[in-house]
Order: C-alpha cells, then structure tokens, then sequence
C-alpha cells in the first residue's frame, strides 16, 4: 500500500493486516551520460512496486535525497550531509512507530558508503530506544553484485555501470 495514495480510514484498516513500513531511499546525483540524475530513486521504487503487488506492507513515498561524496561536485547532483538524512529518518520512523508501525525496513538505491552508515546508524539508534521496534537497513545492489558478478563482463562494475544500466533497462526500458 502506498500511504501517499490511501486515505487516513485506508491506513487505520491496513494496519489491521500489517505492521510493516518500507522507506525507499534515493539520491539526485550524476549517473554518467546514459542514466537519469535519479537513477537510484527510480531502482529503489520499482523494486517496491513489485514488492507492493506482493506483499501487505506499507510503502513510504522515497526520500530523493542522500548522501553523495564522490559525485557531489558532478552538475545536477544534490546532496545533503548525513546529519540531515540520520536526522530526517529518526522523525519519519519515529513518527511512524507513534501511528502503529513497528516494523521497518529502509531501502536504499544508493549505495554510498556514508549514505548506507548514516542509515545504519539510524538503525541501532532505534534499537536502543524504542522497546519493540524491527528495523533492518537493505541495499539491493550488495544482493545483486553478490549473485550478478560472476556474470557482470565488466571488472569491478559499480557506479552507473553494467549492472546498474541493466537493472535500469530492466525496469524501465522506455
């Protein structure tokens, strides 16, 4: 269910069948001359598309902003600092725990090493103060560079490379 297309009687009866929130995190950053600025975005959301059409769980509208060192300079990225996402993230869980979710889980699209540790952190911070809280921090491309690098042709494919044009291709083939 995506809370932002339901209405509030919609979310009162969903958490009768679920309790279960996942946040889908992206970044507006460069994503060499082939990929849209919001590549990380788009993968995060479409992987809970499908997710959604699955499963019952609640499905946040994404975050488009993260935490992007190395590509921080390139035109058209925007990043913000991870204070701000650690920040942004505590309110929006802990806002959610108050209306009835106790589960969560955030996906991130972008793989950054800040980013994920920013969000990693928010994690344990939960755990030590909300009694009965389940969070769990997931990075689809540290599952698919695990099960696609024997089959990759490109040596050490990360940012914007086979696997993540393929994923896009996958996608989104428009």
């Amino acid at each position: 269910m995506q809370i932002e297309e339901i209405t509030m009687e919609e979310f009162k009866k969903g958490l009768k069948k679920t309790k279960t929130l996942i946040i889908p995190y992206g970044t507006v950053e460069e994503h060499g001359r082939h990929l849209p600025l919001s590549t990380d975005t788009i993968i995060a959301v479409e992987i809970l598309r499908l997710v959604g059409e699955r499963k019952k769980v609640f499905i946040a509208p994404p975050l488009h902003y993260g935490v992007c060192t190395t590509t921080r300079l390139h035109p058209g990225t925007i990043s913000i600092t991870p204070e701000t996402l650690r920040r942004i993230t505590l309110d929006m869980v802990r806002d959610s725990f108050r209306k009835g979710i106790k589960n969560f889980m955030l996906i991130s699209g972008h793989g950054g090493g800040l980013h994920m540790n920013a969000l990693k952190e928010v994690a344990e911070i939960l755990v030590e103060e909300i009694k009965g809280i389940r969070i769990a921090v997931v990075s689809p491309y540290e599952l698919l560079w695990k099960e696609l690098s024997g089959i990759a042709e490109t040596e050490n494919d990360s940012h914007a490379g086979e696997i993540e044009t393929s994923v896009m291709l996958a996608l989104r083939p428009e």
